[in-house]
């Protein structure tokens, strides 16, 4: 008869160890019994054997929970031998997974056993993006800069969190992590915001279409986005910025183009010259360095007035492109180095910063290009009525976000605006009560 467990011990007078015999015949793995006594390992081997219970350490006090009864190792030591199909292992995980005792589990040649940081560089990629493909066929229109953006914010942000780990891997604990990163604790709350959607996004999408099995990215704690003000120089500053000299007089040109109508940075570089018609410009393109010419921000053509010496100049500046004559209507008004080509908006914020600091502003950095938009927006609602109208002009889509841009009213001119009414309204009454004798007694 096959003995029921053996006693060895590896070196003289050291611990002895048991290896107990399985229902297959063949031998456990060796346990130490915590003790160089021949008799006493046999006797903890007896108890073992009648209470079916090995702990997990000898001389430790294990709670039942970690300890081993000879089926669970006989069933592990099998485990490691035996044919498994991919629908027995799934069969397993979901067990698991439904005792609470796993998060998730991954097959290899799933779509789950993909590596995280190189599908979020994929989802991310402007012309082979999924995600992309499926906005466009159903009729949303994401930009290329969009793309690149969060390409860069993966690659800042995530890449280095996520490197080596699998797509099913990812839980919505490992994505809240990042906020104890210092560099995210600095940022603005639009931004964070930004880097928190571009992992976001690609795992509710994978999700969904079966790619991990976990979820719960809709419940993450939701940012509260605060925005800041744009900010607006005031009248007697924009007169003296386009009074002073400005060192280029095409930078000038487009600084008075976007204050006078309200129009993006690259809606001014994608001004051609068919665009400008007799006392207004049909703006119907902006410019990007990916797609180049591509629609306005809403998708939406609009008309923008201009004045006959405004208009003569920029049909001027046009026809200084050397290849005026080649192009014709389609010439680039704020051409760059390539004539076929407009020159690079930074250069419109280098020289309106280098001319506020020229006049003496205190904060020339705070501005750039695009203060003008506001400020038009702003401006317009003192002598027009008709929200609806300036939109039509400025290109707002939505009345909140024209009322974000119109807003910046100059503290001094509201006081000023305000204090007139009140003294129409109130003020006979004011002056009549400060005669009164009981205020002169007040005094004493």
């Amino acid at each position: 008869m096959a003995k029921l467990f053996y006693l060895t011990t590896k070196r003289h007078g050291g611990n002895y160890y048991v290896q107990f015999r399985l229902e297959d015949g063949s031998l456990s793995y060796q346990k130490s019994t915590g003790t160089p006594n021949y008799n006493e390992a046999q006797k903890i081997s007896y108890q073992w054997l009648a209470n079916g219970n090995i702990p997990a350490r000898i001389n430790s006090k294990t709670p039942d929970s970690t300890s081993k009864n000879l089926e669970k190792v006989s069933w592990l030591k099998q485990l490691r031998t035996m044919k498994l199909t991919r629908d027995d292992v799934q069969h397993i995980v979901d067990v698991l997974i439904e005792k609470k005792m796993l998060v998730s589990g991954i097959l290899t040649a799933e779509p789950g056993s993909t590596p995280a940081v190189p599908f979020l560089y994929d989802f991310w990629t402007y012309k082979t993006s999924p995600y992309y493909k499926e906005k466009k066929v159903l009729g949303t229109t994401l930009s290329h800069n969009y793309f690149a953006t969060n390409y860069s914010r993966v690659e800042r942000y995530w890449a280095p969190f996520f490197e080596g780990r699998l797509l099913g891997e990812i839980t919505p604990d490992d994505v809240t992590a990042i906020y104890q990163d210092e560099r995210i604790q600095k940022l603005s709350s639009k931004t964070i915001k930004g880097i928190m959607d571009c992992v976001t996004i690609p795992l509710k999408w994978a999700y969904q279409r079966h790619m991990t099995q976990i979820g719960g990215f809709n419940d993450l704690p939701r940012i509260k986005v605060t925005s800041k003000e744009r900010e607006v120089l005031s009248e007697v500053d924009v007169a003296k910025v386009f009074e002073a000299p400005w060192g280029n007089e095409v930078s000038r040109l487009a600084n008075l183009l976007a204050m006078y109508t309200g129009m993006r940075a690259g809606e001014v570089q994608g001004l051609r010259l068919q665009d400008i018609q007799k006392n207004y410009i049909q703006v119907s393109h902006s410019y990007n360095k990916y797609n180049e010419l591509v629609p306005p921000k809403n998708g939406e053509c609009r008309p923008c007035p201009i004045s006959d010496s405004l208009r003569e100049a920029l049909i001027e500046r046009a026809k200084c492109n050397p290849k005026y004559s080649l192009y014709k209507g389609e010439t680039f008004v704020f051409f760059g180095q390539a004539p076929s080509k407009p020159m690079n908006q930074r250069n419109f914020n280098k020289y309106l910063q280098r001319v506020l600091k020229d006049i003496g502003h205190k904060n020339p950095e705070k501005y750039g290009f695009h203060c003008w938009r506001p400020g038009f927006c702003t401006e317009a609602k003192y002598v027009v009525n008709d929200d609806r109208m300036i939109r039509m002009v400025s290109g707002h889509k939505s009345q909140q976000m024209f009322e974000h841009y119109s807003k910046h009213i100059e503290q001094q001119k509201t006081i000023e605006t305000m204090g007139n009414a009140a003294e129409q309204l109130f003020g006979d009454i004011v002056e009549k009560a400060l005669k009164c004798p009981d205020f002169e007694d007040m005094a004493l």
